[in-house]
């Protein structure tokens, strides 16, 4: 019976490390951050969600669009985040490959980056 409950958790912790992959919990000098972020590619658009917990004070948080030519990548601001802003919806996704990333500034001047997990999105469900 201990051994069942043993993998029983190990199971229920290998699986939430799964469906929470884009979840980083980063510690920088006493400070928590836990960022999730989303892309659902729905037809031909692709719905970005996000969820920030920081100890930090943010001071702004970006979307960024990087579209790779030849051997560079050139990164355009698609959307300065709100507090109240949970969701962007890229109506015009570029062809070939491109790249997004969140970028937390705080007061301080230092940035985290954290790149999007992709997911399909088929008939309203998103497909893992």
């Amino acid at each position: 019976m201990k051994g069942l409950l043993i993998l029983t958790i190990a199971f229920v912790s290998v699986f939430s490390n799964v469906n929470a992959q884009r979840y980083r919990n980063q510690s920088n000098l006493g400070n928590e951050e836990m960022v999730k972020f989303i892309a659902l590619k729905n037809g031909d658009i692709v719905e970005f969600n996000w969820i920030i917990n920081s100890t930090r004070a943010i001071k702004s948080i970006e979307l960024k669009k990087g579209n790779v030519s030849s051997n560079s990548i050139e990164w355009e601001t698609v959307k300065k985040i709100t507090d109240e802003d949970k969701k962007y919806i890229d109506y015009l996704p570029d062809l070939g490959k491109v790249l997004y990333k969140l970028i937390l500034t705080d007061e301080s001047g230092a940035i985290s980056e954290y790149e999007p997990e992709f997911r399909l999105k088929k008939d309203g469900v998103a497909l893992l």
